[in-house]
């Protein structure tokens, strides 16, 4: 039996409690999810052009699944194609809107392609479905740190993420403190408008 994280990946779902409760991963066929986890193995093997045939299978085979669209976009993100990488990402979010993992995604590659706009719309969306998920907060916080400076929106982000993870990361705390030392005391505790 393959793990649940494995089924939640192939369906796209967050790994909300409620979304958790509400897969069947016993519509899944067997065949499908080891499919799908060879070609997980092959990403993390580095073998990107395998990993491409197999999930461009398991797409056309399966659309409705958003999790190897998801991961079929992160394939060819690597590979270097940037438009297909955003049509599988797309889909992906049309599989399953509430999948912030495919929105953030989505956002990076907006990010990497300075889109910035865009990918400050699309992690807007990813809070939408998933308000209390940490990479949309990382990610977020990176963009108004690095790419549309904002250090109150960057402080918030960060702040979140390490809310909701519970992250001691000594790096973390670095660019909170460098955020917090740009800052005026007024404005840190204004309210902040993700």
């Amino acid at each position: 039996m393959l793990p649940a994280f494995l089924v939640l990946q192939l369906l796209g779902c967050a790994a909300t409690q409620e979304r958790i409760s509400a897969i069947q991963p016993e519509a899944v066929p067997p065949a499908v999810l080891e499919n799908y986890s060879q070609a997980l193995e092959q990403m993390q093997a580095g073998q990107w052009p395998d990993a491409r045939v197999r999930l461009e299978e398991l797409t056309a085979a399966h659309p409705a699944l958003a999790g190897p669209w998801t991961n079929l976009g992160i394939v060819y993100t690597r590979l270097g194609e940037p438009e297909a990488a955003e049509t599988a990402f797309r889909r992906a979010i049309d599989s399953n809107p509430g999948n912030p993992v495919a929105y953030n995604q989505l956002g990076i590659l907006y990010r990497r392609t300075n889109r910035l706009e865009a990918a400050r719309a699309i992690y807007g969306d990813a809070l939408a479905v998933a308000p209390d998920d940490p990479d949309t907060h990382w990610n977020l916080g990176i963009l108004y740190d690095v790419y549309l400076p904002d250090a109150r929106l960057a402080l918030y982000h960060y702040e979140r993420y390490r809310q909701l993870t519970g992250s001691e990361d000594p790096q973390l705390k670095a660019w909170i403190t460098a955020l917090q030392a740009r800052m005026p005391a007024a404005s840190m505790t204004a309210e902040v408008k993700p």
